[in-house]
């Protein structure tokens, strides 16, 4: 096989973004302003009712169907309920922070007290059900509950924690923190270790955080009546809101936002739904608005119809994917190789063994939406990557593949290989020295 290097191909990769515009609309008028889960499933929206920052008497839990539809869905919680997510069951973990619990509700809204944490705000469950939790208390930390425990322990602390509120996390298992009080933003690493990143807010109008979400490589979060947009390299820009206290719907940058707190995205991350108060009457009955920001990725989705080429995966010496697509059928061929000094002869094992020989290569007829291309992972058996087929080629689906495009010379693959329950993800870029930077267009 040939090395990676030594593979020619051009690749022409096109994205429309002229036109894009962000809107912000009104999906619910409801009495709850907490924080925001979506269902996996049902894409259902589930709020904690906080109530007023001077009562906190809010003890439901509301759910709204993406069509608007409010109910609720448990009552009778601890007091002042607000950051909440599902564990792998299904069941919402809901922090109440004037009552220092963690309620745990089934499917069926039946709800048992499932952790005491002082001041809990932020809850994070990642995919082995641990729980991670922000404590806003005299002694901030973000606290973990190890999966089948329920008993808290500090996981960090940091002299930059200041009632640290809402909580993420992204695909490599960092968590991510604002402060209320300040809206400093801090990233906490697996081993615990904190890091500052930014503060969350304009300079014109500095104002606490709210919660906090992770998504395509960046942080959303809420707060000073805005919805601020920060990178992890620490730039902070506006995504949507003037500063001005409202609850005005329209395009991003003339929208109102009132004490935006709780926000989270449709399970296609095309939606960021926020919570904000409208109306606080003493002692606590607060109207909140349930606003949806359409962040509009189909308008950023990607012209594949010249985007056939060789892309490298930095991470290791000799690996990347070619990409070829069908325009007609609006499918995407991928191949996912490796590269080797040493000859490789086509083989013929009895089974599908990935990296045997003659297995240096897979593949993936992928299906295309907007940004992101998916489908099954397939081996290849009984022949080399740079030599045509052999009468006894054989393939069998091992998995799954997905690319996500993230701009014009960077892209994210995702995979889960089923027989050695491997899953991963790595960054991907376009090989230099065969890419025409007049080829690309990035804007209008």
């Amino acid at each position: 096989m040939k090395q990676m290097s030594a593979v020619l191909f051009g690749l022409i990769l096109v994205t429309h973004i002229a036109g894009a515009q962000i809107e912000v609309s009104t999906l619910a008028q409801v009495v709850a302003n907490g924080g925001i889960s979506v269902h996996p499933d049902s894409g259902d929206i589930y709020i904690g009712e906080f109530g007023s920052l001077v009562s906190t008497s809010g003890m439901r839990v509301i759910r709204i169907t993406p069509n608007g539809d409010v109910s609720t869905f448990a009552d009778g919680l601890g007091i002042g309920n607000t950051g909440n997510n599902f564990d792998s069951q299904r069941n919402l973990l809901q922090s109440a922070f004037n009552s220092n619990r963690i309620w745990k509700i089934a499917p069926d809204g039946s709800s048992e007290i499932f952790a005491n944490v002082a001041g809990p705000v932020g809850v994070v469950v990642d995919t082995n059900d641990n729980i991670f939790v922000t404590s806003c208390s005299a002694n901030p930390a973000i606290l973990t509950i190890p999966a089948g425990t329920s008993t808290p322990q500090i996981f960090a602390q940091n002299p930059g924690f200041s009632c640290p509120n809402g909580l993420t996390m992204d695909d490599q298992g960092n968590l991510y923190t604002v402060n209320f009080n300040n809206a400093n933003v801090y990233r906490i690493a697996p081993d615990g270790s904190v890091q500052f990143i930014a503060t969350a807010s304009n300079n014109q109008q500095p104002a606490g955080g709210g919660h906090i979400v992770f998504t395509q490589g960046k942080l959303l979060v809420s707060g000073g009546n805005q919805i601020f947009e920060v990178t992890l390299d620490g730039n902070v820009s506006v995504l949507a809101g003037t500063g001005i206290d409202g609850n005005l719907d329209g395009p991003a940058d003339q929208a109102t936002f009132s004490r935006p707190n709780g926000i989270a995205l449709s399970n296609d991350q095309r939606l960021l739904y926020v919570t904000g108060s409208s109306t606080v009457d003493f002692p606590g009955v607060i109207t909140s608005a349930l606003r949806v920001i359409d962040l509009d990725l189909a308008a950023e989705s990607f012209d594949f119809a010249l985007a056939e080429g060789a892309w490298l995966n930095r991470n290791t010496d000799g690996e990347g994917i070619l990409f070829d697509f069908g325009p007609t059928l609006n499918l995407l061929f991928a191949a996912w190789f490796t590269s080797t000094r040493e000859e490789v002869a086509p083989a013929d094992p009895p089974d599908i063994e990935i990296g045997g020989r003659g297995q240096r290569w897979m593949t993936s007829l992928l299906t295309l939406d907007g940004n992101t291309a998916s489908g099954p992972l397939r081996a290849r058996q009984g022949g080399a990557f740079d030599m045509p087929p052999a009468e006894d080629e054989a393939s069998a689906e091992v998995g799954d593949f997905s690319v996500q495009f993230l701009a014009c010379d960077l892209a994210e693959v995702n995979y889960t290989i089923n027989s050695t329950g491997t899953t991963g993800s790595f960054e991907i870029e376009p090989l230099e020295k065969v890419v025409n930077p007049n080829g690309f267009s990035c804007g209008p």
